[in-house]
């Protein structure tokens, strides 16, 4: 049995990869993404807590991911060993800075012929919005190239079969210097800063060629004896596959802000006639 080695760039003749998801960034190419996350009270519990479920694709440029378009289901917690219960389910799209949420997840009135609602651009900490950036809701995100390259040199690799797998763990204030975007506390929605206590654990599983097939992290923040804890399982399919995402049709899209006017308007009471009453 090949024993771990750190870090991994020691395993010889291993493609790198951040090299090769860099090579991934091209034009109107993409890949399909399927995750599991669950949410714990306490790092020993074994107990699979609630969660949420995504499917879906994310767009990539030379820049990076630019569009996504995913379905989202929250899980609930199972109960003597039946399986979690599947909320209805909610699709977000999102095209460069537009993110769009289906209108089926807004609990007020929606004017006719609206199916989108497009959501502020500032408005981070929202589940929804922290989904769109990725389709996934990882702490380690695997397009920042640097955060990648943070990651793998952290990492103890060995090789399992179809490729190699990559073990380790870096703390908040870590990851957070080795992003090249603001990171966000997935328990606050506030940018994580020097007073952030937290750490993130990961198993990366990469096939032959370096690129990513599984990704499994342990997202503990805050301390104490029952410190919470985020469970992410996502799986990479497809790389490379031709993908254009567009964003919803102009006539069936409503901004938050007009539909929230648009709720206070239906609900607002009509006027004391004197004649009438």
């Amino acid at each position: 049995m090949s024993a771990a080695v750190s870090p991994a760039a020691a395993q010889a003749g291993a493609p790198d990869p951040a090299r090769t998801l860099k090579q991934q960034f091209r034009n109107e190419h993409g890949v399909r993404i399927s995750e599991t996350t669950r949410f714990f009270y306490g790092k020993k519990s074994t107990v699979s807590g609630s969660g949420i479920l995504i499917s879906g694709r994310l767009q990539l440029a030379p820049s990076g991911p630019v569009a996504a378009d995913f379905t989202w289901w929250d899980l609930s917690q199972p109960k003597k060993g039946l399986p979690s219960k599947k909320s209805d389910p909610y699709r977000v799209i999102r095209v460069g800075k537009d993110v769009y949420d289906s209108a089926n997840w807004y609990p007020g009135p929606v004017p006719d012929g609206k199916k989108w609602v497009r959501l502020p651009n500032e408005h981070r900490g929202r589940m929804n919005r922290d989904m769109a950036r990725g389709a996934s809701l990882q702490p380690i995100n695997m397009y920042d190239s640097s955060m990648m390259k943070a990651v793998l040199k952290r990492s103890a690799s060995k090789p399992v079969s179809g490729g190699l797998l990559y073990r380790g763990t870096m703390s908040y204030q870590e990851l957070s210097k080795v992003s090249k975007s603001t990171l966000i506390a997935w328990t606050s929605g506030r940018p994580i800063n020097k007073k952030s206590k937290g750490k993130v654990s990961w198993r990366l599983w990469a096939d032959r060629d370096g690129l990513p097939k599984r990704l499994i992290t342990t997202d503990t923040a805050e301390g104490g004896k029952e410190p919470l804890v985020k469970r992410s399982d996502t799986r990479y399919t497809d790389w490379g596959c031709h993908l254009v995402i567009t964003a919803p049709p102009a006539d069936e899209v409503i901004d938050e802000d007009d539909l929230l006017e648009y709720a206070r308007m239906q609900n607002t009471p009509i006027p004391t006639d004197a004649k009438n009453t």
